[in-house]
């Protein structure tokens, strides 16, 4: 397995996951982590950028294919950097910005279910505050009805641990996170170019 404090060139690891997806086949992060030496964490963010570029999407829980951007975009051989830029399609009129809450809810869109701590170590790059950041923005997004409590909590590492909340995104509208308006108590949906309330489950 790879030291995540190996030096990568600049897209290096877009272009190697990238390439190593093939058409019509849906890999899951655990075969993508064995065939490729990587950690985890680091095929999390890179699957993040990719789909945020429009190059990847999930075929199913837990399972990632290419797109037909996708898979253009590695037949042509375009070239990949680690910034926010590449094709910006769909509703969304808002530039993509690399935040941790940006990132937070590409991870989300990835996952079957998560916990917070999932997010932070999935979305944090030294942000400041990323905890409790990413903890506001999913009580927002909960009360917006964009993602549910699961019954069951992932079993806590003490004896004395109550064990950590699980949650489910169940309102994916598209890749650009939703922004919480603390002033106006709403998520605003740039994909749906629309307010959402947060009282729904209030």
């Amino acid at each position: 397995m790879s030291d995540e404090r190996t030096t990568h060139a600049p897209g290096e690891l877009l272009i190697k996951v990238l390439h190593h997806l093939r058409d019509g086949v849906c890999l899951t992060i655990d075969t993508l982590e064995n065939d490729l030496g990587l950690t985890r964490r680091q095929i999390s963010k890179t699957m993040s950028k990719l789909i945020m570029r429009g190059f990847v999407e999930r075929a199913e829980v837990g399972c990632y294919q290419l797109t037909a951007e996708g898979v253009k975009a590695r037949d042509e051989g375009v070239v990949l950097t680690s910034g926010p830029t590449g094709p910006h399609t769909g509703k969304a009129s808002r530039p993509w910005r690399d935040t941790l809450r940006q990132r937070a809810w590409a991870t989300m869109r990835m996952s079957a279910s998560f916990t917070l701590g999932d997010i932070v170590v999935a979305a944090s790059r030294n942000d400041r505050d990323a905890t409790s950041n990413a903890g506001r923005y999913v009580r927002a997004l909960v009360q917006a009805g964009y993602v549910i409590e699961m019954p069951i909590r992932q079993k806590g590492t003490r004896i004395t641990s109550n064990g950590f909340k699980r949650y489910r995104l169940v309102r994916n509208t598209g890749p650009v996170a939703p922004v919480y308006r603390p002033g106006k108590h709403t998520i605003y949906d740039y994909n749906l170019r629309e307010d959402v309330s947060c009282d729904k489950n209030n």
